[in-house]
Protein backbone atom coordinates (compact mmCIF):
# COMPACT_ATOMS: atom_id res chain seq x y z
CA UNK A 1 0.00 0.00 0.00
CA UNK A 2 2.52 2.63 -1.61
CA UNK A 3 0.99 6.18 -2.21
CA UNK A 4 4.74 7.02 -4.36
CA UNK A 5 7.86 4.96 -4.71
CA UNK A 6 11.28 6.38 -3.99
CA UNK A 7 12.64 5.42 -6.99
CA UNK A 8 11.79 3.43 -10.32
CA UNK A 9 13.78 0.86 -12.30
CA UNK A 10 14.83 1.96 -15.77
CA UNK A 11 11.81 0.29 -17.59
CA UNK A 12 9.49 2.82 -14.83
CA UNK A 13 8.43 0.07 -12.82
CA UNK A 14 8.18 1.19 -8.98
CA UNK A 15 10.41 0.05 -6.88
CA UNK A 16 9.30 0.12 -3.06
CA UNK A 17 11.59 0.75 -0.13
CA UNK A 18 11.26 -1.68 2.52
CA UNK A 19 13.03 0.46 5.41
CA UNK A 20 9.85 2.94 5.76
CA UNK A 21 8.15 -0.21 7.12
CA UNK A 22 10.26 -1.30 9.61
CA UNK A 23 11.06 2.04 10.99
CA UNK A 24 7.65 2.46 11.54
CA UNK A 25 7.24 -1.38 13.33
CA UNK A 26 9.89 0.10 15.41
CA UNK A 27 8.69 3.40 16.09
CA UNK A 28 5.33 1.62 17.35
CA UNK A 29 7.22 -1.24 19.36
CA UNK A 30 8.96 1.77 21.06
CA UNK A 31 5.86 3.79 22.04
CA UNK A 32 4.10 0.24 23.40
CA UNK A 33 7.21 -0.19 25.49
CA UNK A 34 6.98 3.57 26.83
CA UNK A 35 3.64 3.14 27.69
CA UNK A 36 4.07 0.28 29.52
CA UNK A 37 6.97 2.20 31.27
CA UNK A 38 4.29 4.76 31.98
CA UNK A 39 2.44 2.72 33.56
CA UNK A 40 5.11 0.43 35.49
CA UNK A 41 6.81 3.92 36.96
CA UNK A 42 3.35 5.52 38.04
CA UNK A 43 3.25 8.15 36.22
CA UNK A 44 1.39 10.74 38.10
CA UNK A 45 -2.02 11.61 35.51
CA UNK A 46 -1.04 9.97 32.50
CA UNK A 47 -3.77 8.02 32.55
CA UNK A 48 -6.23 11.06 32.32
CA UNK A 49 -4.51 11.67 28.60
CA UNK A 50 -6.39 11.54 25.63
CA UNK A 51 -4.21 8.18 24.77
CA UNK A 52 -4.34 6.42 27.67
CA UNK A 53 -7.93 6.15 27.93
CA UNK A 54 -9.74 4.28 30.81
CA UNK A 55 -10.04 0.33 29.70
CA UNK A 56 -9.86 -1.58 33.08
CA UNK A 57 -11.04 -4.74 32.80
CA UNK A 58 -13.91 -3.31 35.45
CA UNK A 59 -14.35 -0.66 33.21
CA UNK A 60 -14.95 -2.69 29.85
CA UNK A 61 -16.79 -5.53 32.08
CA UNK A 62 -19.25 -2.50 32.49
CA UNK A 63 -20.14 -1.47 29.02
CA UNK A 64 -21.83 -3.11 26.64
CA UNK A 65 -20.53 -4.53 23.20
CA UNK A 66 -22.01 -1.73 21.06
CA UNK A 67 -20.04 1.12 23.35
CA UNK A 68 -16.51 -1.20 22.90
CA UNK A 69 -16.85 -1.27 19.38
CA UNK A 70 -17.73 2.26 18.83
CA UNK A 71 -15.22 3.43 21.07
CA UNK A 72 -12.12 1.06 19.58
CA UNK A 73 -13.10 2.56 16.74
CA UNK A 74 -13.64 5.78 17.41
CA UNK A 75 -10.21 5.62 19.17
CA UNK A 76 -8.09 4.64 16.21
CA UNK A 77 -10.37 6.63 13.41
CA UNK A 78 -8.82 9.86 15.71
CA UNK A 79 -5.67 9.20 15.04
CA UNK A 80 -6.38 7.91 10.97
CA UNK A 81 -7.46 11.50 11.00
CA UNK A 82 -4.51 12.79 11.94
CA UNK A 83 -2.40 11.30 10.46
CA UNK A 84 -4.10 12.28 7.18
CA UNK A 85 -4.55 15.61 7.17
CA UNK A 86 -0.78 14.87 8.82
CA UNK A 87 0.27 13.32 5.37
CA UNK A 88 -1.16 16.80 3.20
CA UNK A 89 1.51 19.15 4.90
CA UNK A 90 5.31 18.96 3.61
CA UNK A 91 6.60 18.49 6.92
CA UNK A 92 4.49 16.36 8.46
CA UNK A 93 6.58 13.75 8.90
CA UNK A 94 7.22 14.11 12.60
CA UNK A 95 3.76 14.47 13.70
CA UNK A 96 3.26 11.29 11.92
CA UNK A 97 5.66 9.19 13.93
CA UNK A 98 4.30 11.27 17.11
CA UNK A 99 0.69 10.13 16.15
CA UNK A 100 2.10 6.44 15.76
CA UNK A 101 4.55 6.48 18.78
CA UNK A 102 1.43 8.32 21.31
CA UNK A 103 -1.20 5.45 19.67
CA UNK A 104 1.15 2.74 20.92
CA UNK A 105 2.39 4.48 24.16
CA UNK A 106 -1.70 3.86 24.72
CA UNK A 107 -2.00 1.16 23.66
CA UNK A 108 1.15 -0.22 26.06
CA UNK A 109 -0.55 1.53 28.84
CA UNK A 110 -3.43 -0.58 28.71
CA UNK A 111 -2.02 -3.98 28.45
CA UNK A 112 0.44 -2.95 31.32
CA UNK A 113 -2.83 -2.06 33.54
CA UNK A 114 -4.83 -5.29 32.35
CA UNK A 115 -2.02 -7.76 32.61
CA UNK A 116 -1.28 -6.21 36.40
CA UNK A 117 -4.89 -7.22 37.57
CA UNK A 118 -4.84 -10.62 36.75
CA UNK A 119 -2.90 -13.81 38.15
CA UNK A 120 -0.86 -15.54 35.84
CA UNK A 121 -3.05 -18.28 35.23
CA UNK A 122 -5.14 -15.65 33.27
CA UNK A 123 -2.28 -14.39 31.36
CA UNK A 124 -3.19 -16.13 28.40
CA UNK A 125 -6.97 -15.04 28.38
CA UNK A 126 -6.05 -11.47 29.45
CA UNK A 127 -3.71 -11.54 25.70
CA UNK A 128 -6.75 -13.03 24.37
CA UNK A 129 -8.80 -10.29 25.70
CA UNK A 130 -6.01 -7.48 23.99
CA UNK A 131 -3.92 -8.38 21.58
CA UNK A 132 -6.42 -9.26 18.15
CA UNK A 133 -7.59 -6.33 18.14
CA UNK A 134 -4.66 -4.17 19.22
CA UNK A 135 -2.49 -6.20 16.61
CA UNK A 136 -5.11 -5.65 13.49
CA UNK A 137 -5.50 -1.82 14.55
CA UNK A 138 -2.02 -1.17 14.74
CA UNK A 139 -0.51 -2.47 11.43
CA UNK A 140 -3.75 -0.52 9.60
CA UNK A 141 -2.39 2.58 11.59
CA UNK A 142 1.12 1.64 10.63
CA UNK A 143 0.22 1.28 6.79
CA UNK A 144 -1.66 4.70 7.28
CA UNK A 145 1.85 6.06 8.52
CA UNK A 146 4.01 4.95 5.86
CA UNK A 147 0.74 6.77 2.98
CA UNK A 148 1.27 9.95 4.95
CA UNK A 149 5.05 9.46 5.04
CA UNK A 150 5.23 9.36 1.32
CA UNK A 151 2.66 11.92 0.22
CA UNK A 152 3.84 14.32 3.02
CA UNK A 153 7.46 13.51 1.25
CA UNK A 154 5.74 14.45 -2.69
CA UNK A 155 4.84 17.30 -1.69
CA UNK A 156 7.82 18.42 0.33
CA UNK A 157 9.68 17.70 -3.23
CA UNK A 158 7.83 19.59 -4.86
CA UNK A 159 8.48 22.57 -2.35
CA UNK A 160 12.09 21.76 -3.11
CA UNK A 161 12.04 22.13 -6.76
CA UNK A 162 11.35 24.31 -9.23
CA UNK A 163 10.32 21.17 -11.42
CA UNK A 164 6.81 20.34 -11.54
CA UNK A 165 5.63 17.37 -10.98
CA UNK A 166 2.54 15.54 -13.06
CA UNK A 167 0.06 12.72 -11.59
CA UNK A 168 -0.31 15.07 -7.75
CA UNK A 169 -4.21 15.22 -8.31
CA UNK A 170 -4.15 10.83 -8.80
CA UNK A 171 -1.69 10.69 -5.67
CA UNK A 172 -3.56 12.33 -3.65
CA UNK A 173 -6.89 10.45 -4.96
CA UNK A 174 -5.09 7.25 -4.53
CA UNK A 175 -3.97 8.08 -0.97
CA UNK A 176 -7.60 8.33 0.39
CA UNK A 177 -8.73 5.26 -1.15
CA UNK A 178 -6.24 3.75 1.05
CA UNK A 179 -7.04 5.61 4.04
CA UNK A 180 -10.34 4.42 3.61
CA UNK A 181 -9.36 0.75 3.14
CA UNK A 182 -7.44 0.85 5.93
CA UNK A 183 -9.99 2.51 7.60
CA UNK A 184 -12.43 -0.43 7.06
CA UNK A 185 -9.15 -2.52 8.90
CA UNK A 186 -9.73 -0.67 11.45
CA UNK A 187 -13.81 -1.72 12.13
CA UNK A 188 -12.40 -5.16 11.36
CA UNK A 189 -10.10 -4.91 14.83
CA UNK A 190 -12.61 -2.94 16.19
CA UNK A 191 -14.95 -5.97 15.77
CA UNK A 192 -12.11 -8.60 16.62
CA UNK A 193 -11.75 -6.63 20.07
CA UNK A 194 -15.56 -6.45 20.76
CA UNK A 195 -15.77 -10.79 20.10
CA UNK A 196 -12.64 -11.00 22.33
CA UNK A 197 -13.98 -8.88 24.97
CA UNK A 198 -17.34 -10.86 24.77
CA UNK A 199 -15.47 -14.19 24.88
CA UNK A 200 -12.84 -13.45 28.01
CA UNK A 201 -13.56 -10.58 30.03
CA UNK A 202 -16.07 -13.17 31.89
CA UNK A 203 -13.09 -15.45 32.77
CA UNK A 204 -10.94 -11.85 34.11
CA UNK A 205 -13.26 -10.66 36.34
Amino acid sequence: MQTSCYRTDGRGTALYGKGTFAFLCAAALIGVLLGTLCFCMGAGQADRLIFFGDNGLKVRAGMDHGRIMAGSLLGSTVFLLGLAAAGLCAVGQPFELALLVLRCMGLGYTMAEIYSSVDRSNVIYAAGLLLPGAVISTLGLIAAAREAVCLSNIYLRLTLSDRQEQGLAEAAKLYFTKLLVIEALLALAAGADTVCNYLFIGRLT
